[in-house]
């Protein structure tokens, strides 16, 4: 481990030139959201959006994009507008280092309180709440409170650290956690981070079959381009490209103990309406298991090389966004899939899971209603419980007990809806619903039925405030135990941002 990332430390100090360089937007922030309601607009040709986080100077690109097109098509749906006000004053610093705002750019300071945070969460019984960055809650009241702190100096180093206190009625410990806290150095046309952070590889709203943000942030290295690249010769009909790397070493409670993992991904445009990625990861390493030089490493990643010493998921995923013409009553359709293969075959990937959706953009031409639809299956009829388990890595796919891709588990399927409505231009509804069943092929099967409802109000360009309900069903396929009850969970926050 220590002479791979000597290796990769020594190549990247090397190639070392000045650039810009931004933190990221945590995954869950708001402007995603956002971002992704201008683009079933029609407002970003050149989003890339399915390789997750992006920092600040990347999501202030697609909101430039968005004021131009929206300047020149004359818009003035109020809905539209006032989401693109917002975004504009949260990213105003970036968007004036670009050129796009007037202003004072600035590539040194210093912002020690961000965004700062309270929020609560109450629930019948302990509650298993996905896509929390691996944040456990107990029964009862539960109490969050954190906020953000950012730092930039001569523009080509960045610092983002962001501490959360944590506590329960049920439980008497407290603590204060960092759930993220990285330092990120640029290099040219890329970038190296280091620190803890997450990730989310595919189109998915609700999951990714790879990579989510389901478990814990990982301790990484990580070397990305943070923009899209173009690359040379004959090559560049691939169009914009992204491309990701990282390492990180997993925890000593498991059972092959500090287990490694790296995984790297490529992302490409070769239209305005078309992306694709391709991704794989391999848990290598860890106590007891053959040492890795930098050269085995590299070995590792050959076609053909999922060994009993590693285990690897590799896959694919595309969308493809259809605007539709003024006669319909809704302004785009956009079709996405992720294939995941979790063993390989001949050189390629074998026992392939799906998740596939469909996102209804703007129904009856308002700017207020979106409705998405998304199916996730990893069962595999011939070996059921192949998906994010391994012979020797028996802790599976996993980090800190939870899953690294999608929540659902192992053999299971999970459909998602979810309508989104703006009721006024500050005020938005959510309403979804999710059934997922896990153990398909075991006696042991379980259904979980989730109805939710949430509401994020922007009081003023300092105050949001989101509030929800979910009710929650269980049941068991064991004879021994056909009803395992239910759970009502309320949760609010409230976030002040200067």
């Amino acid at each position: 481990m220590q002479q791979i990332l000597t290796s990769v430390l020594v190549t990247s100090v090397a190639v070392l030139c000045s650039a810009f360089v931004s933190t990221n937007v945590p995954l869950g922030h708001w402007s995603y959201d956002a971002i992704d309601k201008l683009i079933g607009q029609g407002l970003v040709d050149s989003s890339m959006m399915t390789t997750k986080p992006l920092s600040r100077f990347e999501m202030a690109r697609h909101i430039a994009e968005a004021v131009e097109k929206t300047q020149d098509r004359n818009d003035k749906n109020g809905i539209i507008l006032s989401i693109l006000d917002r975004l504009q004053a949260e990213f105003r610093p970036e968007l004036i280092a670009m050129g796009v705002v007037e202003g004072q750019a600035h590539n040194s300071f210093i912002k020690p309180v961000e965004d700062p945070y309270v929020k609560y969460i109450y629930a019948d019984t302990k509650p298993d709440l996905e896509n929390m960055r691996g944040d456990t809650f107990e029964k009862r009241s539960n109490y969050r409170a954190g906020f953000t702190s950012r730092m930039k100096f001569f523009g080509n180093t960045a610092f983002y650290f962001h501490p959360e206190f944590a506590a329960s009625s049920w439980d008497s410990d407290e603590d204060i956690v960092l759930i993220e806290g990285y330092g990120k150095v640029a290099l040219g046309i890329a970038e190296v981070e280091l620190g803890r952070d997450s990730l989310w590889w595919g189109p998915g709203y609700q999951g990714s079959l790879i990579m989510s943000n389901n478990a814990e942030p990982f301790r990484m290295v990580k070397i990305s381009t943070p923009g899209p690249i173009q690359l040379p010769w004959i090559l560049r009909n691939l169009g914009p490209c992204k491309v990701v790397w990282f390492l990180t070493e997993l925890e000593n409670d498991r059972v092959v103990p500090e287990a490694k993992l790296t995984g790297a991904r490529f992302h490409f445009k070769p239209h305005p309406a078309v992306e694709v990625g391709a991704s794989r990861v391999i848990m290598f390493g860890g106590s007891g298991m053959p040492s890795f030089d930098l050269v085995d490493y590299l070995k590792m990643w050959r076609p053909g090389r999922e060994q009993e010493a590693n285990n690897q998921l590799a896959g694919v995923d595309v969308s493809v966004l259809l605007p539709l013409g003024p006669e319909l009553p809704v302004r785009s359709v956009k079709l996405y899939g992720d294939f995941a293969g979790e063993d390989e075959a001949g050189s390629i990937p074998s026992n392939w899971g799906k998740l596939l959706g469909i996102q209804f953009n703007d129904i009856l031409r308002t700017g207020k209603t979106d409705l998405r639809i998304e199916y996730a299956d990893n069962h595999v009829p011939d070996d059921p419980d192949v998906f994010y388990t391994h012979s020797i890595y028996q802790s599976g796919y996993t980090y800190e007990d939870r899953i690294i891709g999608h929540h659902m588990g192992t053999n299971a399927r999970d459909l998602f809806v979810r309508l989104t409505h703006y009721v006024t231009e500050d005020l938005i509804l959510g309403l979804d619903y999710d059934r997922e069943k896990r153990g398909i092929s075991s006696q042991s099967r379980q259904r979980r039925d989730i109805l939710g409802l949430d509401l994020t109000y922007f009081h003023s360009d300092e105050w949001r405030v989101k509030t929800g309900l979910r009710y929650e069903n269980l049941e068991s396929g064991n004879l021994f135990s056909p009803g395992l009850g239910d759970n009502k969970i309320f949760y609010l926050e409230l976030t002040y941002e200067f």
